[in-house]
């Protein structure tokens, strides 16, 4: 199963960038948490999950063609 997987902030550096992101190909459905463990992103540097613009808990199975943005904490200065 295809799905596109891209982030924001310093996720691009993961992921690649939101905009355009990146095709991976998973052999089964299974939540966001554990794509995101696979992909070695460190605990608690994604606050915030849309899948094709709807924003999604960590336990959504994602489904074919999905396309997966994963959004930082915010912070400021």
């Amino acid at each position: 199963m295809k799905i596109k997987l891209g982030g924001y902030g310093v996720l691009k550096n993961y992921v690649g960038p939101a905009e355009n992101g990146r095709e991976i190909d998973i052999a089964e459905s299974k939540p966001i948490k554990d794509i995101i463990k696979e992909m070695n992103i460190p605990d608690g540097m994604v606050m915030l999950i849309s899948v094709n613009d709807e924003q999604k808990n960590f336990d959504y199975l994602p489904q074919e063609g999905d396309d997966i943005k994963l959004i930082p904490p915010i912070s400021g200065g």
